[in-house]
């Protein structure tokens, strides 16, 4: 694409201003636009709540997204390359979405500049391809401000190295411990008393003014051939919660991935992954993997760092993820197991199943606490179908068992959704006519009772899914 009369005053304008000179600038006829994108949204109801919308109804990321995705979502990406000389490059991206810095996420990365590799600065995420789309499950999170190096090559092998800035977003008002203790759930006045703790009034801005305190996460990651290890080291100053409590302040955790060309063996369309991963204080729990993130408070981790509901039926029993995310013990544990691929045999049929296990111990047996340990363990497989033409009928099937204080509990579902699509290659779009089955829906649960009682709940809906 030929540079813009436009393009080159406002990069003349940024030069005279800052005082750095333009060297070579007649080689930006190489300059690139790209534009990408993705969005969903549908409309879901309820048959027990006399089909009216549907609220979210189970947890996607153990049972499986589809027919669940009530949450309408989406993000623009915007990149600009520029080919400074035969061996340097400048792309600019800008991100909007649902993310916090003002719903903005920009980047630069400088190519040529390092003796290998790629240097980057500004507002990203790092490791999007670490994700299974079945169930929309991140099982890496890491997101912030920062700067890094990316596939730096060593030998046959490629270096990521970065530091990254997140932070919670909790209100930091004098009055937030009153609002905590008059407002708080149940299991917030729980962990009150556990604490036998009173802030004093002295002492209130102090706790208060360090809910925002930021988490400063090292991260490295190696990558040779099929095998990826990737670590993380984090540090959070004065990690105080409301109650005055003095959380972790430091953590990690390490992640492998093994890429496999095949369905664990089997031959053909195929492939998969095996995940290994395990962290220790900051590095546990909701923050396995991950950074400071509202996805990272939601997605699957401890059972004790709340749970992911839209209404006050659960979270008064489960407490506030996004205000938990950072309460682990310095000696909290966690590892986490994940098996997921396809498989697409020669009739267009495919299946594509992921089994995933979680183990947390919250570093508290020793004082007898029976809330030591918790887990949960998932499993799911996505059918798809072609019929004819553009149009295929998915299916798709879910189960997930949590364990905690000695209680266990499970959810399932059977979801059946006809599907058109359309796609070059590169750019899909699919309009889903989905039925789920939801035995124990969470859609279900009458309000006020420390026991919620859940009935079976058949959810309908219509949704639009695209990426570009």
């Amino acid at each position: 694409m030929k540079k813009s009369t436009l393009a080159m005053a406002v990069l003349c304008g940024s030069s005279a201003m800052t005082g750095v000179p333009i060297a070579n600038a007649d080689v930006l006829d190489t300059l690139e636009f790209e534009f990408h994108g993705y969005f969903r949204a549908g409309y879901f109801v309820s048959k027990e709540n006399d089909y009216k919308k549907a609220d979210i109804g189970g947890q996607k990321e153990q049972l499986g997204r589809l027919g669940l995705e009530s949450d309408n979502d989406g993000n623009l990406t915007f990149i600009t390359r520029a080919n400074i000389n035969e061996d340097q490059q400048l792309s600019i991206h800008v991100g909007i979405g649902d993310t916090e810095f003002d719903d903005l996420i920009g980047f630069i990365e400088m190519d040529g500049v390092l003796p290998t590799g790629k240097l980057w600065g500004g507002k990203r995420k790092i490791g999007e391809e670490n994700y299974i789309f079945m169930t929309d499950f991140f099982y890496t999170d890491l997101e912030g401000l920062g700067a890094g190096v990316q596939d730096y090559e060593i030998g046959d092998a490629f270096l990521d190295f970065a530091y990254i800035f997140s932070e919670r977003n909790i209100s930091d008002s004098n009055d937030s411990y009153d609002d905590f203790i008059a407002t708080s759930s149940t299991s917030a006045k729980v962990i009150e008393r556990q604490n036998s703790r009173f802030v004093p009034q002295s002492q209130r801005a102090y706790v208060n003014n360090n809910q925002n305190n930021p988490m400063h996460t090292f991260h490295a990651a190696y990558t040779l051939g099929a095998l990826t290890l990737q670590g993380n080291y984090k540090y959070l100053p004065d990690n105080f919660d409301l109650s005055g409590k003095e959380w972790a302040e430091y953590g990690y955790d390490v992640t492998a991935i093994y890429h496999m060309l095949d369905f664990f063996g089997l031959k053909g369309n195929a492939f998969s992954y095996a995940i290994l991963q395990a962290g220790e204080g900051l590095g546990s729990g909701n923050l396995l993997g991950g950074t400071i993130t509202d996805y990272a408070a939601l997605r699957p981790g401890s059972l004790t760092q709340g749970y992911k509901v839209n209404d006050a039926n659960y979270g008064s029993i489960f407490g506030d993820p996004y205000y938990l995310i950072t309460h682990r013990e310095e000696d909290a544990k966690s590892a986490r197991a994940l098996l997921w691929g396809g498989y697409t045999m020669d009739n267009g049929i495919g299946f594509f199943p992921s089994v995933q296990a979680q183990y947390n111990d919250e570093g508290t047996n020793d004082e007898g606490d029976d809330a030591g340990y918790n887990y949960w363990v998932s499993v799911m497989m996505r059918n798809i179908f072609p019929v004819k033409d553009n149009l295929i009928v998915q299916t798709e099937v879910g189960y997930y068992e949590n364990v905690q204080n000695g209680g266990h509990w499970h959810q399932s579902k059977f979801t059946v959704a006809p599907t058109y699509v359309l796609s070059d290659g590169l750019s899909t779009a699919e309009i889903r006519f989905t039925a789920t089955y939801l035995p124990l829906a969470w859609t279900t649960g009458e309000e006020g009772n420390n026991r919620i009682p859940l009935k079976d709940d058949i959810v309908f809906g219509i949704q639009a899914d695209a990426y570009w």
